[in-house]
């Protein structure tokens, strides 16, 4: 018998996103990774730039810990560069199954500029929050319409503020300030389907209905929308509608449906005050039914003969995941990180002993 089993592998190139939010690596295996080696495959001996080489981690030491090697700047050849030994505390390597997240602590914030439409959530501690992970909001005194609310998060300026950039592509503006409140960050299922947050729904000849996160919608499936009389457009509460187009960008998730709104009420949030009474529920859109669509292209032209998309069906799609958190590849000021290209390898021991 081995000492141990290596269960995954492969390698990645960093990128801008990459550096400033960190990488998920996906594990095909029951068990989780206990021991976990990177090698920057591109960095070794790159002479010019003083940069990490080298991180692990291991079983034994905290989630989000890592240690690794830097090597420094070579000044001139033939001098070899230096390598020191380097250590992190957060924003290393963690692993976790989406089944079973781990949970993060709650975070205090002031001002949600809700008022200006831009959704930026000022917080003295940012965490370990980064671009692209999803937050709830609650008790945001001022806007308490998004308490309760998750959010995929846009941009993040460490320990100053977050931006909600999905919720201000729907174009809404409230009528005052957040002024105090909490944010937890988390980890969703991924057991499909599952509904989402509207965060905005126009009125036009084929409705577009903005998300508060990336949606994983399918064109030609059938969604049904839950807007209560207190969002404005209760005449398309529980109404169903065919999707025809599916938007995931940067900054916007939407769907376009095949339902005309133009005669409908606006979409509005409630005020805070009225969002805060008791039995006040929030706007959301949830899967309803699959429907015969093409393969590819528009759900609004039929395939002939007709044929069943079953990319919409009912599916277990969590995943074990290895996270590498920007710190890994923030710790000096090397320049061309976003060109990099490392190995990565994940362990599991046959038999461990602790002593």
């Amino acid at each position: 018998m081995l000492p141990y089993q290596m269960i995954a592998g492969g390698k990645f190139t960093l990128s801008t996103a990459n550096i400033a939010s960190g990488l998920d690596l996906y594990v095909n295996s029951q068990n989780p990774p206990d021991y976990i080696l990177l090698k920057s495959i591109s960095g070794y001996g790159e002479s010019g730039d003083a940069q990490a080489i080298e991180w692990f981690w291991e079983k034994s030491m905290a989630q989000g810990t890592a240690k690794g090697i830097l090597q420094s700047s070579e000044a001139s050849t033939p001098q070899l560069p230096a390598m020191t030994a380097y250590s992190i505390a957060a924003l290393g390597i963690s692993t976790y199954d989406t089944a079973n997240p781990p949970v993060f602590a709650a975070l205090a914030n002031t001002t949600v500029t809700g008022n200006a439409g831009t959704f930026v959530v000022s917080m003295a501690s940012t965490g370990s929050i980064s671009v692209g992970d999803w937050v709830r909001l609650y008790n945001q005194a001022g806007e308490q319409q998004i308490s309760g609310y998750s959010f995929q998060v846009t941009a993040v300026t460490a320990n100053v503020s977050i931006t909600l950039g999905y919720m201000a592509s729907g174009g809404l503006t409230f009528a005052a300030a957040g002024t105090s409140g909490f944010v937890q960050k988390y980890i969703p299922g991924l057991f499909y389907p599952h509904w989402n947050y509207i965060a905005n729904i126009s009125q036009a000849v084929e409705a577009v209905v903005h998300f508060t996160g990336k949606n994983d919608y399918t064109p030609g499936q059938i969604v049904s929308l839950r807007v209560p009389s207190d969002f404005g457009m209760d005449e398309i509460n529980n109404k169903q509608a065919r999707v025809l187009s599916v938007t995931n960008s940067a900054t916007v998730s939407s769907i376009t449906l095949d339902l005309d709104t133009s005669g409908f009420t606006a979409f509005a949030f409630p005020l805070s005050a009225t969002a805060a009474n008791p039995g006040v529920s929030p706007a959301v859109c949830l899967p309803s039914s699959s429907g015969v669509v093409p393969e590819a292209g528009s759900a609004s032209i039929p395939q002939e003969p007709p044929g069943m998309n079953l990319r919409d069906s009912a599916d277990n799609r969590n995943k074990r995941v290895i996270h590498l958190g920007s710190g890994l590849f923030n710790v000096s000021a090397h320049t061309s990180d976003a060109e990099d290209v490392w190995m990565w390898q994940a362990f599991k021991y046959d038999d461990y002993k602790s002593y």
